[in-house]
């Protein structure tokens, strides 16, 4: 992990941060991202068309119980239109770039990136609804290491990940994804009527560089039998 409290001093012998001479994001490129394993398709304009809409539909309306909803601050959808109605308007994160995952010519998922603060590069990955059959695979890791790439690829400096501090799965994701926990922002928000004690993460640009070669050898092909299970974890690379 980056020393980032390096410092020096100006005029009057005052610690300061370092001097940022890269060039920062003007906007993000908002396009397809496509892996080995999986496609993240931009939701934009009267996104999604008819068919990425049915296969998202069947995707949730086969979910084994709500518990994927808990930690989002919506509920589940009660029909297609209500469903279209939500990604149409990106479930109400402005502004945003919000994505469908496609796993297999399916359409088993979302994902996006909130909060831009392009002027300081920044930005949080978010709003995640990794399905039933999304869950704990190989395309799911990937999703996260194809908008990790974009961004850090745009000169971001800083990728975030937040989440309710209930929520255990998200938490342990983040970590195995390479993020760093940064502390608890206590009372941060109310969501669905309850009390949300928000847990903060980050990824920055110095650390990007040996997490990016983990990723790239765990995603490697000879590193998965003839049945697509993982030889060594990607936590085994990142240790390296």
């Amino acid at each position: 992990m980056k020393d980032d409290s390096k410092s020096g001093f100006n005029v009057f012998q005052q610690p300061v941060g370092d001097l940022v001479d890269q060039f920062l994001p003007v906007n993000y490129r908002h396009e397809n991202l496509i892996g080995q394993f999986v496609e993240l398709i931009p939701i934009i304009d009267s996104s999604p068309k008819d068919l990425e809409l049915e296969q998202l539909w069947q995707t949730m309306v086969t979910e084994p119980d709500a518990r994927c909803w808990t930690y989002l601050p919506y509920e589940g959808f009660n029909s297609r239109d209500q469903l279209k109605f939500a990604l149409q308007n990106l479930f109400g994160f402005h502004p945003s770039y919000h994505y469908l995952v496609k796993m297999n010519h399916t359409i088993v998922g979302w994902i996006a990136l909130l909060n831009p603060r392009l002027a300081y590069a920044a930005i949080e990955i978010g709003n995640v609804y990794f399905s039933h059959r999304l869950k704990h695979t190989t395309a799911s890791t990937e999703a996260v290491f194809l908008l990790l790439k974009h961004c850090f690829d745009q000169n971001f400096r800083r990728v975030e990940w937040k989440c309710d501090d209930f929520n255990e799965p998200s938490k342990g994701a983040a970590l195995r994804f390479g993020f760093c926990f940064e502390g608890l922002f206590r009372q941060d928000r109310v969501t669905k009527g309850r009390n949300r004690n928000t847990a903060w993460f980050s990824i920055i640009d110095e650390e990007w560089t040996e997490l990016k070669s983990a990723y790239e050898a765990w995603l490697s092909p000879v590193n998965f039998d003839t049945y697509g299970k993982q030889k060594q974890r990607l936590a085994d690379f990142r240790a390296r």
